[in-house]
């Protein structure tokens, strides 16, 4: 794996001695790459990235792994404030216009080998690879509902689900009721909450529950489901697999 060191970046600080614990995946949004590259290296933006990955799958290291690059902003995750602190942020060069409005073989290919080399490196847990989306689901939604999850799944990259005996599901069902938690909104968020996704804001509004929803969606489970019920059907076993393989 090649990694290009060309370009710097001098959009960063200390990370206070915090270890690494996630990495952050985005997507630029700008038209190419040249504008993304000059975008994360100009001082007056204030943002930055470790890594920024181009169409044709070259991989630019723009911030030192040891520096706090300024690419996750506000976010949470997990209890987790300062996401800038423990985190490497990778962009890739990905937008709507019509140049780079692909996630191409080239391009995951260079993503999976970086994601497997800073894993290593790191001791990064799978559930610990996340979006932008993830860690900021208000007001962001890259690497979207194109990014292919399910691919970076296969390779040990990133949470997936597995089946759960009947059992368990029913226990926490009845769990639940128990502790008075009635409603579908209520069983989504607690069990988002225990993910570690802030919902804070969702519980008394329901456009940010349903933006919450939507990220969520298009991580985990993109075109599989679309019915809330088959959702939150998905969602408890993604709960259970977390606790019962804490």
């Amino acid at each position: 794996m090649k990694i290009i060191h060309k370009f710097q970046s001098m959009n960063f600080d200390s990370r206070n001695n915090n270890a690494i614990k996630y990495i952050i995946i985005h997507y630029t949004a700008l038209r190419n790459f040249s504008l993304a590259l000059d975008y994360l290296c100009n001082q007056k933006n204030r943002v930055s990235c470790h890594y920024l990955i181009s169409q044709s799958g070259k991989i630019y290291s723009l911030v030192p792994d040891k520096k706090r690059a300024w690419h996750a902003g506000l976010s949470f995750w997990d209890s987790d404030k300062d996401i800038n602190s423990m985190s490497i942020g990778i962009e890739l060069d990905f937008s709507n216009y019509p140049k780079n409005n692909s996630y191409n073989l080239k391009m995951i290919q260079s993503l999976e080998n970086l994601l497997m080399s800073l894993k290593k490196k790191y001791k990064i847990k799978k559930n610990n690879i996340l979006g932008h989306s993830d860690i900021a689901p208000y007001r962001k939604i890259d690497p979207g509902p194109k990014f292919p999850w399910k691919k970076l799944s296969k390779k040990n990259l990133t949470f997936i689900n597995t089946n759960i005996e009947k059992k368990y599901i029913i226990f926490f069902r009845k769990w639940l009721r128990r502790h008075k938690i009635y409603s579908i909104k209520k069983s989504i968020l607690f069990m988002l909450a225990y993910i570690g996704y802030d919902v804070s804001l969702s519980y008394k509004n329901n456009k940010y529950f349903n933006l919450l929803l939507t990220n969520y969606h298009n991580h985990y489970l993109q075109n599989k489901y679309t019915s809330k019920i088959k959702i939150i059907r998905y969602l408890e076993i993604h709960f259970l697999n977390l606790l019962l393989n804490k």
